[in-house]
C-alpha cells in the first residue's frame, strides 16, 4: 500500500442541483479540515487531486466555505470552444 501524503481520514462531497460540488476533506487532528466549492466535475476531480492525489502534500487549512480563501474560490467557467 502507498503511503498517504497527506493527513485527511476521509473526503465528503456535496452533489448540487446547478452541477457545483462542496469538498470537504476531514483532518484527522479533528479540526482542520479543508472545505471548497467547484462549479463543475471536472474541477472537483481536479480539487480532489491537489488535495489528496499522488504528489499531494499537506496545506494549511482553508477558511471555511464562503470565503474568499485561496483554493477555496471557484474558478471561472472555462470559454467555450470555437
Amino acid at each position: 500500500m502507498a503511503k498517504k501524503h497527506h493527513k485527511y481520514t476521509h473526503t465528503t462531497i456535496q452533489h448540487h442541483e446547478d452541477g457545483s460540488h462542496t469538498v470537504k476533506h476531514h483532518h484527522e487532528d479533528g479540526k482542520s479540515h479543508k472545505e471548497y466549492a467547484k462549479h463543475d466535475h471536472d474541477h472537483m476531480i481536479d480539487g480532489l487531486m491537489d488535495n489528496i492525489g499522488p504528489g499531494a502534500q499537506e496545506a494549511p487549512p482553508a477558511a471555511p466555505a464562503g470565503g474568499a480563501a485561496p483554493g477555496g474560490a471557484m474558478p471561472p467557467p472555462a470559454a467555450p470552444a470555437v
